[in-house]
């Protein structure tokens, strides 16, 4: 079984205790961090990457993280293809939008950018948006063995 914290739109300009909190109790043992993009500053991206991360940049991040991350990415992990992104435009039809960014076949997109969490399952492909860590107050994760499972936890 593989272990994957999911966040994404944490929007902070420096690591804050909730930050420190939610990796110490809710992500304790993953395996790998997934940030789905608007993290916002190399500060917070310099403190994430010592989880394993597999990152996006968010239309909100400085110059120096949109140097720093792709737009996209697909990552094959435990034979599942991840593609991971931010989203664009309206919440409204988001889903369609992120499927059309991806020309290979994905089992699952991971994206942010709604602030809404959720999880939807369109014609075989699991989305999976962890909300917002500043508004919504969730991440996810996602458990990778002999099922694929999705939650969200709450951030305190």
């Amino acid at each position: 079984m593989l272990k994957i914290g999911v966040i994404s739109d944490t929007h902070l300009h420096t690591v804050n205790n909730a930050l420190k909190e939610l990796l110490k109790n809710k992500f304790q043992d993953i395996d790998l961090l997934i940030h789905a993009g608007d993290m916002t500053t190399v500060t917070v991206y310099e403190y994430l990457k010592n989880w394993n991360l597999l990152a996006v940049r968010g239309n909100m991040d400085d110059f120096d993280l949109k140097d720093l991350l792709p737009q996209k990415r697909i990552e094959v992990i435990n034979n599942k293809r991840i593609g991971i992104i931010h989203g664009s435009g309206s919440p409204y039809g988001i889903e369609e939008r992120v499927m059309r960014e991806f020309d290979e076949k994905v089992d699952i997109i991971v994206f942010g950018h709604s602030h809404v969490p959720a999880k939807k399952d369109i014609n075989g492909v699991i989305f999976f948006n962890p909300g917002s860590f500043r508004d919504s107050k969730t991440a996810g994760i996602i458990e990778l063995g002999e099922k694929t499972d999705f939650r969200f936890v709450t951030i305190e």
